[in-house]
């Protein structure tokens, strides 16, 4: 696997309305990991708006998985960086399995940009929509080092 990526799994299925997504993120010498659950179906389709960005990049764009209160959260933003086109992702985690009573400081967060292409971006939309449907495998985002 390379040093510089984003990869999510799927660890835990309760179909048709939930997964469980394991989040690992490795870049430039940082690394975490958590766990968030999502619904398959809206995770598709944000993957597909996901994949039409990538044939055309415009706005910004958001994929979002859990939530922020103590059971796991993750954001993906993708955007250009260049006239050139090149393109980041945003990476925004936070722990989860944590009780729903529990102190702002129990959750671990952690945000960073990683550099990628428009290909891998497209490869990785496609990944995660099969995961929303097949509710298996996993999905790779290959970072590009700076």
């Amino acid at each position: 696997m390379d040093d510089h990526f984003l990869q999510l799994r799927v660890i835990y299925r309760d179909p048709p309305d939930l997964i469980e997504l394991e989040v690992l993120v490795q870049y430039r010498g940082w690394t975490a990991r958590s766990a968030v659950y999502a619904s398959p179906r809206g995770f598709a389709d944000d993957c597909n708006r996901l994949l039409e960005w990538a044939r055309a990049p415009s706005n910004p764009i958001l994929v979002e998985a859990g939530a922020d209160t103590g059971i796991g959260s993750l954001k993906l933003g993708f955007y250009t960086i260049d006239r050139a086109g090149h393109v980041a992702c945003s990476v925004t985690l936070a722990t989860g399995q944590q009780s729903r009573d529990s102190r702002p400081a129990e959750t671990w967060r952690m945000a960073i940009e990683i550099h990628t292409e428009l290909g891998l971006v497209e490869n990785f939309a496609r990944a995660c929509i099969s995961l929303g449907k097949r509710l298996d495998g996993d999905a790779l985002l290959i970072g590009m080092p700076c």
